[in-house]
């Protein structure tokens, strides 16, 4: 996959693109800049232009996208959200609020999204499979089905995960996050 960054574009002088992701605040309504990322994919057989209205200054770099290649979906984060981009059939398959600067990372059959105040299973199409309220510092358990997360507020939470062999053991790693 090719990526092509353009950050800083006024929005009068905004370009042609395939799918459009306003940044979530809710507080701004103004665009203060655009961003583009083409990408060329040789599996799509074609480009892909998404556009991103920031309401706050932000500067798109490459660490920001967690590419799934079976599915094609494009996963996003920026300071204040996250977003999955199904680049096949050109569409915002998710768009969501963060607290702040989520981590997106890739497990072998979903995807986990945490924050300061949340934590998310969603499949490799994007979408959700659980969700639960964390706060830090937290730890967590992390089992082939689940993930049991302790912290402060909420105490302990599990975070049910989509598993696609039933006969796994379930094994466990302890990480302080």
């Amino acid at each position: 996959m090719i990526f092509k960054i353009k950050n800083d574009i006024r929005p009068e002088n905004a370009e042609y693109y395939d799918i459009l992701c306003v940044e979530k605040i809710e507080h701004s309504h103004g665009i203060s800049s655009v961003s583009f990322v083409i990408i060329e994919e040789l599996a799509l057989s074609s480009k892909v232009v998404l556009r991103f209205d920031w309401k706050e200054k932000y500067q798109i770099d490459p660490t920001d996208f967690l590419w799934i290649e079976e599915t094609n979906i494009l996963f996003f984060k920026s300071t204040n959200q996250w977003a999955a981009f199904d680049l096949l059939f050109k569409k915002l398959v998710r768009h969501e609020s963060s607290n702040w600067s989520p981590l997106i990372a890739r497990r072998p059959n979903y995807v986990l999204i945490e924050d300061d105040i949340m934590a998310e299973a969603v499949d490799l199409n994007g979408r959700m499979i659980d969700s639960v309220p964390i706060d830090p510092p937290t730890e967590a358990v992390i089992f082939d089905d689940r993930i049991e997360y302790n912290s402060p507020v909420f105490g302990r939470q599990t975070l049910k995960l989509k598993t696609f062999n039933s006969d796994l053991n379930c094994s466990q790693s302890t990480e302080r996050i």
